[in-house]
């Protein structure tokens, strides 16, 4: 089961997901809330040190197809409160707008145009350091002392499988949930738009690469007799 944004925790070792938005979160809700045991989410907090430690994990995107993800999600999710005055802005005007920087990136009210940029620039850094987009080094740090696992939602099946034995889960089958449909391919996307993309979000694109090399080295590291059980779980997934 799942428990949603409670800091008092009462188990000897809790066990919560910091979910970053758009990194496949509400599939892995799913799959925790079918464990007998209890697992906490954190879906509109940031990371914080609570008295009692806690293990956290997340998972990491790439944060250019992070902000397509969030572009296209609130087009297509009628009850997003930005969904109508996205109706009339294109991906490039998205694109330009949320590269402004004389919009305070912070939080704002809900319907409010500017929560764009803090829904969009360095958002994995700023949840993952505990509230600043650009603290990289605080985010890394809280990663190697607090997080005992972080996914990669681009290597989705590889992270399933490694939380699975990192946290003993049971996965009968893997049903992706709150995909946007008819979003068009990264390949699709202007070269000068992903740019701009990347250049806005450069702290997330630098926790983003030093993440997935940990990622990749836990793979590597794998016994062979785990190697081929992630070789069957992937046929599977």
């Amino acid at each position: 089961m799942i428990i949603f944004e409670k800091e008092d925790m009462k188990e000897e070792q809790p066990i919560c997901l910091l979910h970053i938005p758009k990194t496949g979160g509400k599939t892995l809700w799913k799959i925790l809330n079918e464990q007998p045991e209890t697992y906490y989410v954190w879906h509109k907090k940031m990371f914080k040190r609570l008295v009692n430690p806690v293990t956290f994990f997340t998972m990491l995107r790439d944060p250019v197809d992070r902000v397509l993800s969030t572009y296209y999600y609130i087009r297509a999710y009628e009850a997003d409160p930005l969904h109508l005055p996205l109706q009339s802005i294109t991906l490039r005007e998205f694109v330009d707008y949320i590269s402004d920087d004389q919009i305070e990136n912070i939080r704002y009210e809900i319907g409010d145009l500017r929560s764009l940029r803090f829904r969009s620039v360095n958002l994995a850094t700023r949840y993952l350091s505990g509230g600043d987009p650009n603290a990289l080094n605080k985010a890394k740090m809280n990663i190697k002392n607090h997080f005992s696992f972080v996914g990669i939602t681009d290597m989705y099946s590889e992270s399933l499988f490694l939380m699975k034995k990192r946290f003993n889960l049971h996965i009968q089958s893997v049903i992706v949930q709150n995909k946007t449909k008819n979003r068009p391919s990264l390949d699709s996307i202007a070269p000068d738009t992903i740019d701009k993309i990347k250049k806005i979000n450069h702290t997330d694109i630098a926790v983003y690469e030093w993440a997935i090399k940990r990622f990749l080295s836990k793979l590597r590291s794998l016994s062979t007799q785990e190697q081929q059980e992630l070789k069957a779980w992937l046929t599977n997934n």
